[in-house]
């Protein structure tokens, strides 16, 4: 009777240790590992993440380093397309390219500035294919699938605008040449020449703002467009006019605030 008393108060005893462990471990155990577990995996990336932020930070200083360069750039650029239209100092350097090269400017005439439209090109639909009997009809689908999409044109920065003008220069046939390569290169200025006309000249004598000519001599006729390019951060914001107040009913506007 003893042996078996004792039995069962061990395997009594055994079954009460083993509910504490299972429920220490499912109480207690198992949510530290799974809190210790969901610790490591916050602190990993967040380890990440600086790192990615030392990347950023590293950029910058470098880009930082950079800045009299890109400013230098940036003023370059900004020759080129100045943010009016400036046509008083782009003259005197036309001037200046034809005295350099012995040519005279008999007219210049810029006219207002357009709106600057990019060319998008055009979309060339693939050559039609025999048609094979032992295939079935094409579905629209399948058309739409088959059909190239038109490419999206390039994004115009706001207020991007062309100026268009007309320059005659006279002068010998190699000058007027040599005036129209400094034209496109020679200056600050971003031009494009689209046109040209030249027209060979007879001898004659300098009259009317022409210079004298010899036989051989060219008139050149250029036309083209000169680009400008507004600084839309140096234009002052809108004034939001819906706070104003309105106008008073019955009150006479040409008395002074305060009168009667």
């Amino acid at each position: 009777m003893g042996g078996a008393k004792r039995s069962t108060w061990i395997g009594g005893t055994i079954f009460v240790a083993l509910v504490i462990v299972a429920a220490a471990w499912f109480l207690a155990i198992s949510p530290m590992f799974a809190a210790a577990a969901e610790s490591r995996a916050q602190a990993e990336s967040t380890r990440q993440e600086n790192q990615l932020q030392e990347l950023k930070i590293t950029q910058l200083k470098a880009d930082f380093a950079k800045l009299p360069e890109y400013k230098a750039e940036l003023a370059a650029i900004r020759g080129q397309l100045p943010a009016d239209a400036e046509l008083s100092a782009y003259l005197r350097q036309l001037n200046e390219i034809a005295a350099a090269r012995s040519v005279v400017i008999t007219s210049i005439a810029p006219a207002a500035p357009v709106a600057f439209v990019p060319a998008i090109p055009v979309v060339v639909a693939p050559a039609p294919v025999a048609a094979d009997t032992t295939t079935t009809t094409p579905t629209p689908a399948d058309a739409a699938a088959t059909t190239p999409a038109a490419p999206a044109g390039p994004v115009v920065p706001a207020g991007f605008a062309a100026i268009p003008f007309t320059l005659t220069v006279v002068g010998t046939y190699d000058n007027t040449l040599a005036f129209l390569a400094d034209v496109q290169s020679a200056t600050s200025r971003l031009v494009l020449v689209s046109g040209l006309a030249g027209t060979a000249q007879d001898e004659s004598e300098a009259s009317g703002g022409r210079p004298a000519t010899a036989v051989g001599d060219q008139e050149l006729v250029l036309t083209g467009f000169a680009y400008v390019l507004p600084d839309l951060a140096a234009v002052p914001a809108p004034v939001d006019t819906s706070t104003l107040p309105g106008a008073v009913g019955g009150k006479n506007p040409l008395i002074p605030v305060g009168g009667k």
